[in-house]
This record gives C-alpha cells, sequence and structure tokens, in this order.
C-alpha cells in the first residue's frame, strides 16, 4: 500500500480528501502514534495560522498595492510563491497524491497569505538576497553567505542577518531561521542540493521601540509554526552548530 504522504496528509487536515483516503487515514492514524502525531502537528499548525492569519482577510488593501496588480503581465509570466501557485488550481484527491508541496500551510492561512503576498511580494522589491529559480525561493547575496557561515552562537556585531536557530528537520535537511536586518525580513531556511531554499518568509516581530529583537526571540509566527512542523529532536547547540558548518550542513 502507498505510504500517505505530506501533501495527502495536509489535504486531509485540510478536510479535502474523499470519504476512502479520509477512512483509510482515520484508520491508520488509530494505530500508529507516528502518525496519529504528525496529524496532530498539522492541526496545531492550522489553528495558530488561522489565528494569525485570518483578521487579514478582513482588511483592506492599500491602493498602491492593488495598483500593482493592474500593471500590464511581462512577456515571461512571473510565477507566484509557492504555496499561492500550489493553491491557485482546484485540488482532487489524486492531484494531491502527485504533486510536491513547496509550503506546508493549511488552505486558510494560504488564503490569508494570498491576500499579503499578491498584493506586492513585499520582500522583492530591491532585494538582492532572495532569487527564484523554477518557482521556489532560494537565499542569495548576504543572506546566502550568513546562512554558510555565520553560526548562531557566535554573532558578529553589525551583521546584517542574525541566524536564530539551527536544527535538522524531518526529512533530514538541516534548516536555520534567520533575521535579515536591512530587509526587515525574517524566514526560514533548509539546506540543499541547490543552495537554501527559503519555504517562509515574513515580516519579523519588532517592539514598540521599532528595533529588531534577537532572531530567536523576533521569530515571526509563520516562522516559528514551520519551525515546530519540521524540527526533529532539539536544536542544535553551539558545538553541533559548529560542526555541521564545517560539514557543509549535510
Amino acid at each position: 500500500m502507498k505510504p500517505i504522504d505530506d501533501d495527502t496528509l495536509q489535504a486531509y487536515v485540510d478536510g479535502e480528501l474523499d470519504a476512502a483516503w479520509t477512512a483509510r487515514i482515520d484508520a491508520e492514524s488509530a494505530r500508529d502514534e507516528q502518525l496519529a502525531g504528525r496529524v496532530r502537528q498539522l492541526r496545531a499548525l492550522q489553528t495558530r495560522l488561522r489565528a494569525e492569519f485570518d483578521p487579514v482577510l478582513a482588511e483592506q488593501v492599500p491602493t498602491r498595492l492593488t495598483a500593482l496588480l493592474q500593471q500590464p503581465a511581462p512577456s515571461a509570466p512571473a510565477r507566484l510563491a509557492p504555496a499561492i501557485a500550489h493553491h491557485a488550481s482546484a485540488r482532487s484527491a489524486s492531484a494531491v497524491r502527485h504533486r510536491t508541496r513547496r509550503w506546508l500551510l493549511p488552505s486558510a492561512a494560504v488564503a490569508a497569505s494570498i491576500a499579503l503576498l499578491a498584493a506586492g511580494l513585499w520582500w522583492k522589491a530591491g532585494s538582492d538576497v532572495v532569487r527564484v529559480r523554477d518557482g521556489q525561493q532560494f537565499a542569495s547575496g548576504a543572506l546566502s553567505r550568513a546562512l554558510d557561515q555565520a553560526l548562531a552562537s557566535a554573532p558578529e556585531p553589525g551583521s546584517r542577518v542574525v541566524i536564530g536557530l539551527t536544527f535538522r528537520g524531518a526529512d533530514g535537511r538541516i534548516c536555520r531561521s534567520f533575521v535579515a536586518r536591512e530587509q526587515a525580513m525574517a524566514g526560514l531556511a533548509c539546506h540543499d542540493a541547490d543552495g537554501w531554499s527559503l519555504p517562509v518568509l515574513a515580516r519579523p516581530a519588532a517592539p514598540a521601540g521599532g528595533e529588531l529583537r534577537q532572531a530567536a526571540s523576533a521569530t515571526a509566527p509563520a516562522v516559528q509554526a514551520a519551525i515546530d512542523t519540521r524540527i526533529r529532536g532539539e536544536a542544535f547547540d553551539a558545538q553541533q552548530e559548529r560542526a555541521a558548518r564545517d560539514a557543509g550542513w549535510r
């Protein structure tokens, strides 16, 4: 029997599977504690992101941003961020089982994210730290260099990028949270053969005074939710982080 992948499991939590698949996951999660744990994690993530992003749907999008949506399309259509592209088409149970999920976000959070991302993709304007390849976001420039070299346990004063947590995800990849100060951008980066992919980007939390907190405490809710979903075990300590860097983040 075919294993239940993350994409199918997300559709199950979103209530988008047919009766047969729903019954199968119900039965398997009842006897498989690991699968049941994955379901609980996704439902907890769904609850957190709904609380964070659903209010955005009630907000009016500023005129200066809606104007961006009315501009003529470029000759080579820009691809939206993976979460938007993924939910822009109708999902059937069979299609879900064969599509690679880029962002593991529940449908309610994606709907809210469309209101934010489609209305400007604020991080792209003048950004030299994010590149898009085949519809997927990757770190570039100073962000890529910081993710390669910087240590959360030994931060450099005045660094453009502050590293937060470093950990190994359930898929085996090493991931790192970060805050890019000049771009007012927080995110999660995960290392693979193509570099540091960026499954989540958001604005970092900031105190009333306006200055960014340390990366570990400035984690945006969407970034923290992504960490909670992916992390396996504990975050790296200073020795583990340095060893991972010396091994090329493998």
